[in-house]
């Protein structure tokens, strides 16, 4: 069994995600919500007061600290392990990591950051998103190191990424190549993994890969990328980053597929499905 790197081959036969400068909220409803199209709007983010304070320091300097649980390691395809530790103690290992070229592994996915630090919901404006969905969405905020990857996914939610600080490489893919995914049969709340580590693969095992067709993109401070549900996506920090995403359903989505996430995590953490076969941090 040989394994692998094909990330660079990926990147080579993949497409461009189309590219805007700007748009309204009717706009990007018409011709990409609905139609369930993946868009990338350059510069969207670059008023946000986010955009203008967010970076390694700005978080030090809060004035509360919160306990946090790392990982290190790509998120999704290798067996997670988490540790705890506090948020600032987190931040200055970024930061010494950054100042002495040391590089280091750890990185906070999913922060329920406005649970943590609600003072900065002002921040952000996903309004031409959440004009859209219900209004409750998910946000949640991705800091880590160059070198951080979440292996391929999708959500059964709606994503709009926001790039806040640093560069981010995103590989994306329609859901109509579910079939040549190979999804993974652990248990993901609110998503399914792809059993597909293209940094470390034995392709061989997994033929019909070749036939996915990608698209890609590298954000920069300021873009806004829409993740539509269920399209599966590959990501990698290209520097230290801070991300925050939006994860978003309409009205019928809540009564359907949130609803249908809802029971499948009450049972997994009661241990009645997938007990002990899944990501879960705890």
């Amino acid at each position: 069994m040989k394994r692998i790197d094909i990330l660079e081959d990926v990147l080579s036969s993949s497409s461009p995600v189309q590219k805007l400068s700007s748009i309204d909220s009717e706009s990007f409803k018409k011709l990409y919500f609905d139609k369930k199209q993946p868009v990338v709007i350059r510069g969207a983010a670059k008023e946000w007061e986010a955009l203008k304070k967010w970076d390694l320091d700005f978080f030090l300097n809060l004035k509360k600290d919160k306990d946090i649980y790392l990982l290190s390691g790509k998120y999704v395809q290798e067996d997670n392990i988490y540790k705890k530790e506090t948020f600032k103690t987190f931040i200055q290992k970024l930061k010494d990591s950054e100042l002495s070229n040391k590089k280091t592994e750890d990185h906070l996915p999913a922060l329920d950051i406005f649970h943590f630090f609600p003072h900065l919901k002002d921040h952000t404006d996903f309004s031409i998103f959440t004009k859209l969905t219900t209004k409750i969405n998910d946000e949640l905020a991705w800091l880590g190191p160059a070198g951080t990857v979440s292996g391929f996914h999708s959500d059964t939610a709606n994503n709009v990424f926001a790039q806040i600080m640093g560069k981010k490489m995103f590989i994306i893919a329609s859901p109509k190549f579910n079939r040549k995914m190979y999804k993974s049969k652990k248990y993901m709340h609110g998503g399914v993994a792809s059993e597909i580590d293209i940094n470390n693969v034995d392709i061989e095992k997994f033929p019909k890969f070749k036939d996915v067709q990608f698209k890609s993109v590298v954000l920069e401070p300021g873009d806004i990328l829409y993740v539509p549900q269920n399209w599966w996506h590959y990501v990698k920090s290209l520097e230290t980053s801070i991300s925050i995403s939006s994860f978003g359903y309409t009205k019928t989505e809540v009564y359907s597929i949130k609803f249908k996430e809802k029971v499948l995590d009450y049972l997994h953490r009661r241990g009645y499905y997938k007990a002990k076969k899944c990501w879960c941090c705890e």
